[in-house]
């Protein structure tokens, strides 16, 4: 073999051979580095609840937490921290200014921070496209009448809203928070049905509103599903509560089914198309469809920063998963997940990107609504 040719190959293979051990030292590097980046060992981790103590995003977090501990790789500490305000709004613009993306401050999200979100809150100093979730809770959503009101005893849906519809405004009382609380979506469905509600705002939050409801000041109240069978066992079992419509679960397909927790019930869907005839179709339901988006399959989460590395998010996400399993067969568990499928991973990230903004037709209607209805001027975030 020509000398220079020899040389030549075999300076190659020792070039080769250097870089491809110098790849396989940057790889183990590299491997070593996403391993340590995962380990919590002797951190302190801070659950941001944007909510005061005792609420329900405050309960599902402390309940997660300890778990969490026992599954996070190293075994962190972790501490809830309560930042409530603006609806939601003041602790999640406290962690999206203060947090890193290094998982050791998560956000406990819920139903009236993303409401406000989607409805343009000039609060929000935020995107949510920001955040990426680490666990979807979906729960679905109740309204319930006062029994003396007598719905109960009409032989089929189409009557118990005939029945409401001639009473009116003058005996249906509905107290809330807001105009653009999470009580929105109720009063949409309600209005759809073409039952005309006097509404009471200026209430603090659901316990309130079910005690309003309790001492005969409202004769129409809503609550999460969990809520509702969990904390207003008394008013089911004494009649005082009787049960319209949940919202019902959405699937995959974007069809609504019945609730799980509630099977006996008819979703919202079901009692328009019993009332009219045909299936919910228009911009008037599409918004309502958006919000119902919002309040049922993001009901409550927990999320990281979006640019958290995808080890970290792989190990609390691995974590989730693992915390769920066991949490959901516990009685406290099972109060607090019901029967609902919880979302980890690709499936969590896509609905949390699609459902919190609205289309623009429904956007447009609900914006004119808020204004006519309440004189309320809102700039909803569109696709």
């Amino acid at each position: 073999m020509n000398p220079c040719i020899a040389h030549a190959k075999s300076t190659l293979f020792r070039t080769v051979a250097t870089f491809g051990f110098a790849a396989l030292i940057a790889l183990a590097a590299a491997t070593e580095a996403a391993v340590a980046a995962a380990d919590f060992s002797g951190k302190q981790i801070t659950v941001i609840v944007p909510f005061s103590e005792g609420g329900g995003t405050d309960g599902y977090s402390r309940l997660m937490a300890p778990y969490f501990e026992k599954y996070l790789p190293g075994h962190p500490t972790i501490q809830v921290v309560n930042r409530p305000g603006g609806g939601g709004l003041t602790g999640v613009n406290f962690y999206d200014a203060t947090a890193k993306p290094d998982g050791i401050t998560v956000l406990a999200l819920s139903t009236s921070a993303l409401m406000n979100y989607a409805l343009g809150d000039k609060r929000a100093r935020f995107e949510m496209k920001d955040f990426v979730p680490v666990i979807l809770s979906p729960r679905s959503s109740v309204l319930y009448l006062r029994g003396s009101l007598g719905i109960q005893d009409e032989p089929t849906l189409k009557a118990k809203i005939d029945k409401l519809r001639k009473m009116g405004a003058e005996k249906l009382v509905y107290g809330g928070k807001t105009p653009t609380s999470s009580g929105l979506t109720y009063t949409i469905a309600l209005d759809l049905l073409g039952i005309d509600v006097k509404m009471v705002f200026g209430l603090g939050g659901n316990g309130p509103m079910a005690l309003g409801f309790e001492r005969g000041e409202f004769t129409i109240n809503s609550d999460n599903v969990l809520a509702y069978l969990n904390q207003r066992k008394h008013m089911i079992k004494s009649g005082l509560a009787v049960p319209l419509f949940t919202f019902g679960v959405m699937n995959e397909d974007g069809s609504i089914s019945r609730d799980p927790a509630l099977p006996d019930v008819p979703s919202f869907n079901e009692v328009y198309e019993a009332y009219y005839g045909k299936q919910p179709s228009g911009a008037d339901y599409e918004a309502w469809k958006s919000l119902m988006s919002i309040s049922v399959p993001l009901s409550k989460s927990w999320n990281l920063k979006a640019d958290t590395p995808p080890e970290i998010v792989k190990a609390w996400r691995d974590a989730a998963r693992k915390v769920y399993a066991e949490v959901s067969k516990s009685p406290a568990g099972q109060q607090v997940f019901g029967p609902y499928k919880n979302l980890f991973g690709d499936a969590a990230t896509a609905i949390f990107r699609e459902n919190t903004t609205l289309n623009p037709a429904a956007a447009k209607w609900l914006t004119a609504y808020l204004k006519d209805n309440f004189n309320v001027t809102i700039a909803a975030r569109t696709d």
